[in-house]
């Protein structure tokens, strides 16, 4: 049985969200790897972020964030020694370098290099769509374009490259939020416009990006990772992401 442990034994604080689809991210390449950390939630609303985090943790103030090795210590005091790490994507390729059993980097060098390109290209086309739907409160005839774009970037089966690798990490958060959200109207953008976009998804024009929604969601490490509550619509916090 793989060892639930860091190499050498050394101490991993996770510093995460639960609404966070970055954070999400990590939880899957986490889950990937077998590997549990210590788990502590930052409360990100406005007011409410203790001050230790930005102070000893994150000079940036953002998850999702590492400390790993030095001393053991409360996650609010970590060792001067600990390594403190942010971002992502730093951290899903930290978790990757760690744990090569995890498979997240493909062993060839160019289906590397292409989980890679597909990383960087999907931020102007998923992330962007991902953004406008539910924060920017764009209605669908604005993001169907770039949710296409983003389909022509996969491979013509399989994951984004083909083999599972850290691309459909990074990218399975924000697939998962449009296909499991929008049934509930959770976002900014008008009523009605989360009915819509599946819909439209729906159609044949969508057939890879919904096979590959599928791939994804029956992924065990995606379902494992992904806490859903129903929230009525009609509720304020319906309303939110």
């Amino acid at each position: 049985m793989p060892s639930l442990t860091m190499p050498q034994h050394k101490q991993l604080t996770f510093y995460t969200s639960p609404y966070s689809p970055y954070c999400h991210r990590v939880h899957i390449a986490l889950e990937e790897a077998k590997v549990e950390p210590s788990l502590v939630e930052i409360d990100l609303r406005p007011g409410c972020k203790p001050a230790w985090f930005t102070n000893k943790v994150n000079p940036m103030g953002t998850v999702p964030a590492f400390t790993y090795g030095g001393a053991p210590a409360p996650p609010d005091q970590p060792s001067p020694a600990a390594l403190k790490l942010a971002e992502s994507i730093v951290l899903i390729e930290f978790i990757a370098d760690l744990h090569p059993e995890a498979a997240l980097h493909p062993k060839d060098p160019e289906l590397l290099a292409r989980a890679r390109l597909f990383i960087t290209l999907s931020h102007d086309t998923l992330h962007d769509a991902f953004r406008g739907f539910f924060f920017r409160g764009e209605r669908i005839e604005s993001i169907l374009p770039s949710l296409e774009a983003f389909q022509a970037l996969l491979a013509p089966s399989g994951y984004a490259v083909g083999p599972w690798s850290m691309a459909d990490v990074v990218v399975a958060p924000m697939i998962v939020r449009f296909m499991r959200l929008a049934g509930y109207e959770i976002g900014k953008y008008p009523m009605g416009e989360g009915k819509r976009l599946l819909k439209a998804l729906g159609e044949p024009k969508f057939a890879r990006f919904m096979q590959y929604y599928q791939s994804l969601w029956d992924r065990p490490s995606v379902k494992a990772t992904w806490d859903e509550v129903p929230v009525s619509c009609d509720s304020p916090e319906g309303r939110l992401i």
